[in-house]
């Protein structure tokens, strides 16, 4: 273990730095487009105020980059040479040694130096970036700033007291385009760098866990103690600079509304304190540069809190779309799932079908519900026999807890199994097909995200069940892969082969349940979350009102949006009636079953073969829940953002009774979507799939206390 905790500083240092590099050769364009962004004329100061402000924002950045590049020189000249004065036989870092050499050989001078020069250049790679986004977060602060001053003098001219109505409207108007290029600036920025951020964070976590434990073994060694608690305190510093001043970001955009409230409103005409009223209410959501879990930004909070954010794959495909295509591409997210349905007998049937494809069907029904159930009763039998027998029963429930969600999910398709096939038609329906380019662009890519999950917990998921049944032959051929009641002696060939057999036949089909299930939900999630992608596309493109036709152009676009918003919220519905028993059984199984992985683990942790099939297991089961949680979650995240995009349209050339419509979409835009547990209080989120975590582990330490 203390081997395993040395090398994880390093190599959790090493990808975080790796990911950086990569982050910025694949990103180059977008930062020197970012960059040219950065200096375009709306972001330069106008008046000595601003001036002001922008000067101390250069010399913050300049002071940041400095005495975080003195910190981390400073902790890197301590891990070079502190080493030295320690143990001069020893090379600076634990890592493997190809040539075993000793001291002043060149084996020893070659690793010698490729520490140095590899743990330099990673040094000066994070000083480099971690400066770079922490003065990019500096600017957009020091641009808030600039636009709340700008919102305080509204009403306000250089040569009277009072401006003109005229000119409080030009003033208006400029301050909202100055507020949508900061927002457009910012979001530019967060697609940059929120990736490498997230993970820099999740690596730092373990590096501050390496270090503590290593520090708390290493009490008596002085040196040892001040390179560890230098390493720690740079670490530190390179988590909080950014989320403190990205954070400050969040922070100062708090403060716009009442900024615009001592704008001087009071005697503004009727229209343009409508303007500033719709102002206000885009101001009270904040700017955020969120993390790969888009319920979390870097803050103060992020940082004191160690979060583990989970790495969100993003996948970008550029085709033309027509409407032959829609078809196909929306079959992409569910038919190899419905196909595995219809195999077990559990989806409804066509009504094209036979009388012996109708009798087929049920008797295929019957015969994986009666091996679901043979199982179930074996492991009830097992635990009964042993009730006096903890170690007896978490055995079973490992795989018992699953057998009950697998039972779960097939009643419930067979008993909704019409509501169901009506999802699936209205997916097909003519008004989610995309309207544009961009639309389709959008739909294709949530059917390529759908796909990539899917096979990923597919292959997972295999694997693990492959591991459960085949590593036991060569562990123990004397005994079954699974802990369940057995019915003949197995010192028998014929009983133990057969019950051998039975297992796999049993264990494989509801692996696959599994699998159709879960990422079947996951995708109809994604196609949800694809529709109000597009339908926010749609709303940021509505364009500008000129004429009184274009006026009435965006009256009806505004209301067919407000429709297709009803159409989608009865398609959630349908998602949710088909989601909500089945994983509500699961995550309470899953509890129970990552309980039961956690104690056999605890209590066989020299059995290497044992330890590799529960841990892939186990990140199976994890998965599992994940998976659904964190679909959820970017669908409940898109609903949210679908007042932003109204906001984003040119709703300033509008006429009176299309903002006031807009407004109202807006307020209802305000409460965004959510796919409800048994619990109505309760959502599929990342919340709840940190809750599941946190509360099998606090029953595993509980029943492992006890049992002790």
């Amino acid at each position: 273990m203390n081997e395993v905790i040395k090398g994880f500083f390093l190599l959790a240092t090493c990808s975080a730095c790796s990911l950086k590099i990569l982050s910025l050769k694949f990103n180059i364009l977008d930062l020197e487009r970012l960059f040219a962004h950065m200096h375009d004329a709306e972001f330069k100061p106008l008046s000595l105020e601003e001036q002001r402000i922008f000067l101390n924002a250069r010399q913050l950045s300049h002071t940041t980059r400095n005495s975080y590049g003195a910190v981390s020189v400073c902790a890197l000249t301590t891990l070079l040479l502190t080493q030295c004065i320690i143990d001069n036989t020893q090379l600076p870092l634990d890592t493997y040694d190809p040539f075993q050499g000793e001291r002043g050989s060149f084996g020893f001078c070659f690793m010698y130096v490729n520490h140095c020069c590899a743990l330099s250049s990673a040094c000066f790679i994070n000083i480099a970036f971690d400066s770079l986004c922490c003065s990019i977060f500096i600017f957009i602060r020091c641009q808030l700033d600039i636009f709340a001053l700008r919102l305080q003098s509204i009403g306000k001219s250089l040569n009277s007291e009072v401006a003109t109505d005229a000119e409080m409207l030009q003033q208006l108007k400029h301050c909202i385009h100055y507020h949508k290029r900061i927002i457009e600036l910012t979001s530019d920025i967060e697609a940059i760098v929120y990736k490498p951020i997230s993970v820099q964070i999740f690596c730092s976590v373990l590096v501050l866990t390496a270090n503590f434990y290593s520090m708390s073994q290493s009490t008596g060694e002085t040196l040892l103690l001040l390179k560890m608690f230098i390493y720690q305190s740079c670490m530190l510093l390179q988590i909080f600079i950014i989320c403190y001043f990205a954070g400050e970001i969040t922070e100062r955009s708090y403060g716009l509304p009442h900024d615009l409230y001592k704008s001087n409103w009071v005697g503004a005409h009727r229209t343009n304190q409508r303007l500033l009223l719709m102002l206000m209410l885009r101001l009270d959501l904040p700017l955020r540069i969120k993390t790969l879990n888009s319920s979390h930004s870097f803050d103060l909070m992020l940082f004191s809190s160690g979060l583990q954010p989970e790495l969100w794959p993003k996948f970008f495909i550029i085709a033309c779309k027509v409407m032959s295509e829609h078809h196909e591409i929306t079959s992409i997210f569910y038919k190899y799932q419905v196909w595995y349905f219809n195999f077990l007998g559990v989806w409804q049937v066509p009504r094209h079908a036979t009388r012996c494809q109708r009798w087929l069907h049920q008797l295929r029904f019957c015969l994986i519900l009666g091996i679901v159930a043979i199982m179930l009763l074996f492991f009830a039998i097992r635990v009964l026999a042993n009730i006096d027998q903890l170690n007896v029963i978490l055995e079973v429930f490992f795989m018992f807890a699953t057998e009950v969600s697998c039972m779960s999910k097939l009643l419930s398709i067979k008993l909704r199994n019409r509501q169901h096939a009506r999802l699936i038609e209205a997916m097909h329906s003519s008004c989610f097909r995309p309207g544009s380019k961009k639309e389709a662009l959008i739909f294709r890519n949530g059917a390529e995200r759908s796909i990539k999950w899917r096979n990923f917990y597919a292959y997972t998921s295999l694997l693990a069940a492959s591991l459960i049944l085949v590593m036991q032959w060569f562990v123990d051929n004397n005994a079954l892969p699974l802990s369940m009641y057995e019915p003949c002696n197995l010192l028998s060939s014929g009983c133990y082969y057969g019950l051998y057999f039975y297992q796999v036949m049993s264990l494989m089909p509801t692996c696959w349940l599994n699998i159709a299930f879960d990422s079947i939900a996951s995708s109809l999630l994604y196609f949800l979350e694809t529709q109000l992608a597009m339908l926010a596309s749609h709303l940021e493109n509505l364009g500008t009102a000129v004429t009184d036709e274009d006026n009435l152009r965006i009256a009806r676009e505004l209301r067919n949006c407000c429709i297709h918003y009803a159409r989608i919220f009865q398609l959630k519905d349908l998602i949710d009636g088909f989601i909500k028993v089945p994983g509500s059984v699961q995550m309470l199984c899953s509890v129970l079953v990552l309980v039961s992985n956690f104690y056999a683990i605890s209590i066989r942790t020299k059995e290497t073969a044992f330890m590799i099939m529960m841990a892939s297991y186990q990140f199976v089961m994890l998965l599992q829940i994940f998976i659904i949680c964190y679909s959820a979650d970017e669908m409940s995240y898109q609903s949210a953002m679908l007042s932003h995009s109204l906001y984003s349209s040119d709703w300033t050339s509008w006429n009176k009774s299309n903002r006031k419509l807009a407004l109202l979409m807006m307020l209802r835009f305000s409460e965004p979507l959510h796919m409800h547990t048994l619990n109505h209080s309760q959502c599929f989120n990342s919340t709840t799939f940190s809750s599941i975590v946190n509360c099998s582990y606090s029953y595993f330490a509980l029943l492992k206390r006890v049992n002790s």
